[in-house]
């Protein structure tokens, strides 16, 4: 019998849960040469892997962004073959990415893993779990006009749910910007109080704009909300240094 790691039977467990999630997706829209009539431009689908270290992290932390410009899990002329392997290869495409974005100096401008290195310079990289809101790209970019739209949607409020459930991290980072918080709510809609009002924190007394940066509860975890880190607004950029500021410290 082969003995499996830890870590091992972690990604198989993950891997399962998306699997069961994915049952009665249309796989059509997988194959790099797809019969769909705009289905060719459509990214590979996005799923977060497990990281390296993260059965022995001290504090969980997802980072949810918006969607990537390009996501290919098959390579050029490579057919699809099986769901359960394309949640392998997509798997260990997240995978080596994000510990190759980890591992960069930041770049010039503004870019979303300048942000996601910098929550990993604070708190430590071992629970840091990258994902994102949406489930494919389109044209390199949002999905929302695409004409599979809904099923896209349907598929990334199931498989943020799965990732949730399975990494159990302890604070959520919404990462994703304002062009995509309506979709969000409708993930997770907000508690209100009794006159309709949202219930979370503001930091305006700390000269935070509400909408830069707001906290809210998602059951029993922290979840605070930002605009997109690409966001040029002086504002933006102070809502990131503050948050950071928020978030717990690694062990010296």
């Amino acid at each position: 019998m082969t003995m499996h790691s830890p870590q091992q039977a972690a990604s198989t467990d993950l891997a399962s849960r998306y699997l069961g999630v994915l049952a009665d997706f249309d796989t059509a829209l997988l194959h790099r040469h797809a019969p769909h009539a705009d289905a060719e431009k459509l990214s590979g689908l996005f799923l977060p892997s497990v990281p390296p270290n993260w059965l022995g992290a001290r504090q969980r932390i997802m980072i949810v962004g918006c969607e990537t410009r390009q996501w290919n899990v098959l390579q050029a002329g490579e057919r699809f073959s099986s769901l359960e392997h394309y949640v392998e290869r997509s798997m260990a495409v997240h995978q080596a990415y994000f510990a190759q974005q980890l591992s960069q100096s930041d770049i010039r401008g503004l870019a979303f893993h300048n942000f996601t290195r910098a929550v990993a310079q604070r708190c430590g990289s071992d629970g840091l779990i990258y994902a994102n809101l949406l489930c494919m790209a389109w044209k390199r970019g949002s999905p929302v006009r695409c004409d599979h739209f809904d099923l896209i949607k349907r598929y990334s409020k199931l498989l943020l749910e799965v990732q949730i459930d399975f990494f159990q991290p302890e604070i959520i980072i919404f990462a994703n910007g304002s062009a995509t918080a309506g979709h969000r709510r409708d993930f997770f809609p907000l508690a209100r109080d009794e006159h309709g009002k949202a219930i979370g924190v503001e930091y305006v007394e700390e000269h935070i704009p509400n909408a830069q940066l707001w906290k809210f509860q998602l059951g029993h975890r922290d979840c605070y909300r930002i605009q997109h880190p690409s966001s040029r607004s002086p504002d933006a950029a102070s809502a990131r240094q503050f948050l950071l500021g928020l978030l717990p410290q690694k062990p010296e």
